[in-house]
């Protein structure tokens, strides 16, 4: 296994990240892209520079390129993705590759414990990751793990969907990879290790090209609109077996779009999510009939869409 750390201008947090890796692990490769670029990168790894491997982006390209970047030139069986303001957790670490050795798998979701210690991501046994379950397992990208010629073979869909600027391709790329993965059978697993932390926790200023945060309301709205069009390319790059899982997991992932817009809604409006529901009920009451049919409607989707995912395999 490997390491591979995306880095913008957080040389502080990278420089301790890094320490941390090579005391816990001195034989594992590390590769660092500074996707600055920062001047204060390379003083800050000069300790480790060898062996660690630095590349520089001459310009900022963004998460999702150097994502590209570190599978197209790792070199192990493996590669473990950490973002550069996180902490290795040694005894994680060590758990984590005596997982991998005791069998092979595309897509390991580990455990990711924020600053209390309270578990954010993963599961307390190891268990087979579900395809209504990739978002979850994949949607925060520090700590996870891929087998690096698995992820490789499905890049192409994800470098497709990058030059067509697809908005959840920027934001989000690990998690269309490991759909692509999935839905081409890959082994998926859930392991209960953590081998990564959250460190700082750095704010997030994510925005797209017209200043929407994306962790906005209209934010959201558009990520759901990216991820149907990345869904509807992605029936292109998976098997014709597996495009009935496809459909169920667009259905869920399109029916998830209101817990995921009130959740934005509490962060950046606060003040309205108290007359939110009640005038929303204000409104259903002129058209109840309509309402009900479509709350029927939607029911009636998500359970033959879970009854598709139950069986899993293409």
């Amino acid at each position: 296994m490997s390491i591979g750390i995306p880095t913008h201008f957080r040389s502080p947090d990278l420089a301790r990240l890094v320490d941390g890796l090579r005391r816990a692990a001195p034989d594992l490769a590390v590769t660092v892209i500074d996707d600055g670029p920062d001047a204060a990168v390379p003083g800050a790894l000069a300790a480790h520079v060898p062996p660690v491997r630095l590349i520089r982006h001459e310009r900022n390209q963004g998460y999702a390129p150097s994502l590209v970047e570190l599978f197209e030139t790792c070199e192990t069986a493996y590669l473990l993705i950490s973002a550069d303001d996180d902490l290795c957790d040694a005894e994680g670490l060590a758990r984590t590759r005596a997982a991998l050795d005791a069998g092979t798998v595309d897509f390991a979701a580990t455990q990711f414990h924020d600053r209390s210690g309270a578990l954010k991501r993963g599961r307390t046994a190891a268990g087979p990751v579900s395809l209504a379950e990739i978002r979850d397992a994949s949607g925060h990208a520090p700590g996870l793990i891929y087998r690096a010629e698995a992820a490789r073979d499905a890049l192409p869909f994800l470098k497709a969907r990058l030059d067509a600027g697809c908005y959840a391709a920027r934001l989000y790329p690990q998690v269309l990879l490991v759909y692509v993965m999935a839905l081409r059978g890959g082994a998926c697993r859930w392991l209960p290790v953590a081998p990564i932390t959250e460190g700082p926790a750095h704010p997030a200023r994510l925005a797209d090209s017209d200043g929407t945060a994306y962790d906005s309301p209209a934010g959201r709205l558009r990520e759901q609109e990216a991820f149907a069009a990345a869904f509807a390319a992605m029936a292109d790059y998976v098997p014709q077996t597996a495009r009935a899982q496809l459909d169920a997991v667009a259905t869920l992932h399109e029916q998830d779009i209101y817990r995921r817009f009130m959740r934005a809604l509490r962060l950046h409006h606060p003040d309205l999510v108290e007359s939110w529901i009640p005038g929303s009920l204000v409104y259903c009451r002129h058209s109840l009939p309509r309402h009900l049919l479509n709350l029927w409607a939607f029911r009636r989707a998500r359970r033959r869409a879970e009854q598709v995912l139950r069986q899993e395999k293409p």
